[in-house]
This record gives structure tokens, C-alpha cells and sequence, in this order.
């Protein structure tokens, strides 16, 4: 899909917007309009002599890219890698106008004509428009250059993904405790809007600590949807709702006020961590606006004007030639053709039927002399094999001058709804199944990946019909599955957002145990009816750790539950019961209040030592005599480090030694590192 997170290329009057997903993939947007020739350019002016004066302005112009254009793009685009694959992007809906400045005494806008643009592949509209006698002499005017510029302008809308964008917070829940505990809140009730302004108080003296990490998109609204999210989490953990004390009075003889809840700290200190860390990472839907615009004189560019202006008079005795002419784009509609029945006058049956389809989208016929008004109706036949909706037909409608344009997006408007997975970590769901349930169509189904996360579903002629969606998000091989219930949807575009919340991300980290032969560990997380369950497990010798997601719901605690079980040599077996915890790391068998635990992620920009030009990267994190290491070889590009040392003991110290091709040893040192160090890449030498 069209990112709208990344800016786009200006190419040789194009714009180019690349894919969320594909690096090679780009959108091609037209800057400019052009006039269709088949062959002569469709364009025609016809001014009218007598009482009755004014004008008939006829045009048919594209958004087309010339193949030109096309080459600059893929010229470009090729230098740094493979050719890339131009597309158009999945146009939402649009219109066309044509619109100049008449010269009176001051200067006085003035619309034209007024269409919508077919919208499958390049944009093409074909406008006729009657024009008054001041329309007339604008057109006129501005054809032959002899008016401010008179512009043929696009307005199309695309939908793209903006982001992504990841938000990290971590908050002092003891300190916001005492500071709510200070204020009053064990005593006082407190209000949504009080607790709200606690919130920002608390961002803005760093007990709550945001960090944007990715500044594409809406960094500031991101930034406040994290807040409310995470104010959403810690009404959940530490307030419960109450009603008033007293009974509300009464506001008449049969009214009494509305009940309104407060809310009262209910979690005590002592149950609360020190800090609890929050992360979003997410994309979301946005709208892009298009404009391209040329005026007319530039559209004909060096051709005569006087080729495309004529001047008639409004005779009745004369013969009337009428071209009926299809947008395009049946097949994107659904459409296997249209019937379109036309008659002069405004009543009384057909007097000619035409079939029109994307292979044979024109026709032509004649009328005889007479003032009566053409009219005209339209049938569609619809396509079994894209949709299930009844065939329908147009009221009568009156043709403009000698030019009948036949649109059946217009006519009978479908609709393209997009499905975009919102908060979803697509780091252990497999899909989402989603069937889309439209009104007197069959249903769709469609899946939402970590590679696809959106999707469109196509729905021919269905107007603005409210959907129903059901939704169901599977989990990978031993991860939860769970069913959204059946949805209503009016709007064209829905962000799901999963059904769990955030993942509590552990790291399990085992001690050296004599004779142990087995430790394993049972976690879970458990809310009403829902539970998740992991294990882990050692064997021999091995003792590295192991990160552990687990699961949970929204507005459930970030506490957790946990038991292990050690295996001895000689048959015996060590069991403990299960405990809660709601710290970011366990250590088994459990160490005493003296002990620290210390977890660095170390990452390689640029990729593994292989990528970086290097043999291995050599990890130590060290305090005093305990000591923890990894080496990073080939594509591996990361590691976790964790040490567990006394209270007492000295601040550790991270070191980091780069083995380079030329034979060159490169070490960098880091005390009291962060809980995630970056090792940047090393700079080339010229």
C-alpha cells in the first residue's frame, strides 16, 4: 500500500510514492493533465449566434504519465538497485472542474464545468459543459490566450499508511502513587477529567517518560494516543470506580440527577513495581489529496486554436448528431456492459438502444430537426463472476449539447472499503480472517499478514450501504487465537485494533544449580476467561536466556504468574509453588533482596559482522568477578547479555571487541550501559 510515512520523489512531472512493504514498488502520479487524441485531441468549442448565445464547451483529458516520463522514473529509480515497478496508485474518488477569472470591471471567478473522473489506472474525464454567454466568452478567450489562464484541474484522494511509528513510556508507578496518595485520592473522589490532568502533570515532571523513536507521520498525535493508552492502563491497575456516597438529589417533582461514577486508589503502594514500560508500534490510515492542474492554452500548446472553436447558429431546422460515449472502466465496476436507451423529448418510450463495453465504449446517431431536449437511461448488466448485485437502472436524464458521457461509476457508485490492522503485534499473530458481510451481495473474505496489513475489498454498486465485518485474530503455533464479535461499519475505511494488549516481554534468566538436569519454568497470564500459558525449559549445561512474550487482554494488570522446576541428577526434584511477579526479568532459582539483575540488548547497525565488513563481535558484560559473554558472527545481528551480581557490587561494564577482515581489532567500552546498546557501523575509509 501507498506510504505515506516516506516522501515522495518528483521525477520529471511526476510524483512518486513508494509501498509500505515492497522497496521496489512506486506509485506514479501525473503533475499534469493532457488532452486525449484518437487521433485529433478531443477538445471543441461551439459558439452560439442568435437570442439564445453562449456556448458548448466539449473536452476529454487524461492524467496519463507519457513514456517519457516513465523512462526518467525507471532511470532514476534504477541507479542505487534492480528497475522498480511503476503502478498506479488505488484511486478513492475525485472530481474535475474547469475554472477561470472573467474580466469585468473586477476580476470575478468563474466555474465552467464540473465532472468525476474515471478512476481505475490513469484518470480520464470527459466533461460537457452549456455555457452562458459570459461562459462562452471565458472559454473563448482563454483558448485563443487571451485571458488570465482558464485551468482543467484534478482533485483525486488516495489512501495511504502512515508511520510507522514507535512510542515507548515508562512511568515511576510508585511515585505517581504518592503523589495521587498526596492529593487526596484515597479520600477524595476523583473524576475522569481530574485523573487526565494527573496524567499530564506527571509527563511533564518526567514520571511518566514518552519516547518517539520513528518521526515519520503525526508524531505529536501519536504521542498523546500513547498517553491516553496508557492512562487507559493505570485507571485499570491502581483506580476502581464507586458510586457517590449519597443518594443524588432531586432535581423536581419526578427527576433526580444522573448518577456519576468516581473513581478511588485502590492498589496499594507496596503491590506496585517501581516502573512499568509501555511500547506502540503501529500504522494508521491517512488521506492524500492529488491536485494536478494546466490551463487550457497549455493543453493545446502549439496547435491553432481556431482548429477547435466554431461558431453555429441555434437553427431547429437542423439535423442533430449526438456521440454517446462510456467512461472506460466497466470491468472495475463489475460491469459486463450497459444499455443505454435514448429518446428525444421528455416522455414516450426509446427511440434508440445502445450497448456499450470497454471494447466498444461509443456510438453515434441522429435526431431529427426540433428544440426537444435529448434524454437519455442507463442499464447496468452486472458480472456474476465479481458480484452478486441485482442489474438496476437509471432515471431519465437530459444530455448536454451533442455529447452524451455514460458514467456508471457516477451513476451507480460502488464502493472500496479498506481494512488496515491497527495496534496489532504481527510479531507472533500468524493473520486475521476477516469476512465482510455487504447488503444483498455475497460475502467477502479477505486475510490481513505481517506483510499484508491491509486490504481492499471491492463491493460494485453497493453506494453507501452500512457492512457488517467479523474478525478473527490467529495466533502462531502456540499463541492465542481470539473473535472479535460481528461489527457494523458505515465508513470506508477500518483500523482494527487486536483484541490483546501489548505483550509482556520477559527475559528468563537460569543460575548455575549443582547436579541440576532440568530447570523448567511455567508462566501465564489469566483474565475472566481468558489464559496464556508458556514453558521454558534447560538441559545439561546449557544456561542462556530466554525472552518470553506472554499475552494479555486490554485494561488487564501486566502481572504475571510463575513456577519452576529443577530436575536433579539423582532423581530428585525441586518444585516451587506459583508466584506472582509482574518484573520484567525472573531468575531461577530465585535470588534473595541482595542480588541485582542486569539485562543489556546489544544490536549491530548495518547487519551481522558479515555485512559489516568483520569476523565476529566479541560481547562481555562484567562486574567485579561476574562476568557474561556472546560472540555475533555471520548474519546474527544481536544478542542479550543478563548478569546477576550482589547489591555491593561494582557498576558493570560493557565491552565490545570487533574482529575486522583487515586483521584490525576495534574495542569499545561502555560503564553503566543503557538496557539497549547500539553498535554503530564503522566508517568507511577512503
Amino acid at each position: 500500500m501507498l506510504d505515506a510515512g516516506r516522501a515522495p520523489r518528483q521525477i520529471a512531472g511526476l510524483t512518486v510514492f513508494f509501498d509500505h512493504a515492497d522497496p521496489r514498488r512506486g506509485y506514479v502520479l501525473t503533475d499534469t493533465p493532457r488532452l486525449v487524441a484518437a487521433p485529433d485531441p478531443r477538445v471543441s468549442l461551439v459558439l452560439f449566434r442568435g437570442a439564445d448565445s453562449g456556448g458548448l464547451l466539449q473536452l476529454e483529458c487524461t492524467l496519463a504519465p507519457t513514456e517519457g516520463q516513465l523512462a526518467s522514473a525507471t532511470r532514476e529509480l534504477s541507479q542505487n538497485g534492480a528497475p522498480p515497478i511503476l503502478a498506479r496508485p488505488d484511486w478513492r474518488r475525485g472530481a474535475v472542474r474547469i475554472a477561470g477569472w472573467l474580466q469585468a470591471q473586477e476580476l470575478a471567478p468563474k466555474q465552467l464545468a464540473l465532472g468525476i473522473p474515471s478512476l481505475v489506472g490513469d484518470p480520464t474525464a470527459v466533461l460537457a459543459a452549456r455555457l452562458d454567454a459570459a461562459g462562452a466568452a471565458l472559454a473563448d478567450a482563454a483558448l485563443r490566450g487571451n485571458a488570465l489562464p482558464t485551468v482543467v484541474m484534478f482533485e483525486l484522494e488516495v489512501l495511504g499508511l502512515a508511520g510507522p511509528l514507535t512510542v515507548e513510556a515508562e512511568a515511576n508507578l510508585q511515585a505517581i502513587h504518592d503523589r495521587l496518595t498526596a492529593e487526596g485520592a484515597l479520600t477524595t473522589p476523583y473524576g475522569r477529567a481530574r485523573i487526565k490532568k494527573t496524567w499530564e502533570s506527571a509527563a511533564r515532571d518526567n514520571l511518566i517518560k514518552v519516547r518517539v523513536l520513528d518521526e515519520s507521520g503525526d508524531v505529536e498525535g501519536q504521542r498523546a494516543e500513547a498517553m491516553r493508552r496508557i492512562g487507559e492502563d493505570l485507571m485499570a491497575r491502581m483506580f476502581s470506580p464507586y458510586p457517590p456516597p449519597e443518594r443524588p438529589p432531586q432535581l423536581g417533582d419526578s427527576t433526580v440527577a444522573p448518577i456519576e461514577l468516581s473513581f478511588r486508589l485502590t492498589a496499594r503502594r507496596e503491590e506496585l513495581s517501581t516502573s512499568s514500560r509501555w511500547d506502540f508500534r503501529e500504522r494508521r490510515a491517512v488521506s492524500i489529496r492529488h491536485y494536478a492542474a494546466a490551463s487550457l492554452i497549455d493543453l493545446l500548446g502549439r496547435r491553432d486554436p481556431a482548429d477547435f472553436i466554431t461558431t453555429a447558429a441555434l437553427d431547429a431546422a437542423a439535423p442533430r448528431d449526438v456521440v454517446i460515449r462510456l467512461e472506460p472502466e466497466l470491468a472495475r465496476l463489475g460491469l459486463t456492459a450497459v444499455e443505454v436507451d435514448v429518446r428525444q423529448g421528455t416522455s414516450g418510450a426509446a427511440s434508440h438502444t445502445f450497448v456499450l463495453s470497454d471494447e466498444q465504449a461509443e456510438q453515434r446517431t441522429a435526431f431529427p430537426s426540433g428544440n426537444a431536449p435529448i434524454q437519455y437511461r442507463v442499464r447496468t448488466h452486472f458480472d456474476p463472476r465479481a458480484t452478486g448485485a441485482e442489474d438496476r437502472e437509471s432515471d431519465w436524464q437530459e444530455a448536454i449539447g451533442s455529447l452524451l458521457v455514460v458514467s456508471a461509476r457516477h451513476l451507480f457508485p460502488p464502493r472500496q472499503f479498506t481494512i488496515i490492522a491497527g495496534r496489532a503485534e504481527f510479531d507472533w499473530l500468524d493473520r486475521v480472517d476477516l469476512t465482510v458481510h455487504p447488503a444483498d451481495q455475497p460475502a467477502r473474505s479477505v486475510s490481513l499478514t505481517r506483510d499484508a496489513q491491509s486490504a481492499d475489498v471491492f463491493l460494485a454498486a453497493a453506494g453507501g450501504r452500512s457492512l457488517t465485518v467479523d474478525a478473527t485474530w490467529r495466533g502462531a503455533a502456540g499463541e492465542p487465537t481470539r473473535s472479535d464479535p460481528p461489527r457494523e461499519v458505515s465508513d470506508d475505511i477500518l483500523v482494527l485494533d487486536s483484541p490483546f494488549a501489548d505483550s509482556i516481554n520477559l527475559v528468563v534468566v537460569p543460575l548455575p544449580v549443582a547436579d541440576a538436569q532440568v530447570i523448567a519454568v511455567d508462566l501465564r497470564t489469566r483474565s475472566g476467561d481468558f489464559e496464556h500459558a508458556k514453558s521454558v525449559a534447560w538441559t545439561g549445561g546449557d544456561r542462556a536466556p530466554q525472552r518470553v512474550a506472554l499475552r494479555r487482554l486490554p485494561g488487564s494488570p501486566r502481572r504475571y504468574e510463575y513456577r519452576y522446576q529443577i530436575a536433579r541428577t539423582d532423581g530428585s526434584l525441586l518444585e516451587q509453588p506459583w508466584t506472582a511477579s509482574d518484573a520484567a526479568t525472573i531468575v531461577v532459582p530465585n535470588v534473595g533482596a541482595d542480588a541485582v539483575v542486569r539485562t543489556v540488548d546489544v544490536v549491530l547497525l548495518g547487519g551481522g559482522p558479515a555485512k559489516r565488513g568483520s569476523l565476529a563481535v566479541e560481547l562481555a558484560l562484567a562486574s567485579g568477578a561476574d562476568r557474561t559473554t556472546a560472540l555475533l558472527e555471520g548474519e546474527t545481528d544481536s544478542a542479550t547479555l543478563t548478569l546477576v551480581t550482589a547489591t555491593s557490587a561494582p557498576v558493570p561494564t560493557l565491552t565490545a571487541r570487533e574482529f575486522l577482515d583487515s586483521g584490525e581489532v576495534k574495542e569499545t567500552r561502555w560503564t553503566d550501559p543503557a538496557a539497549m546498546v547500539v553498535i554503530p557501523q564503522i566508517p568507511l575509509v577512503v
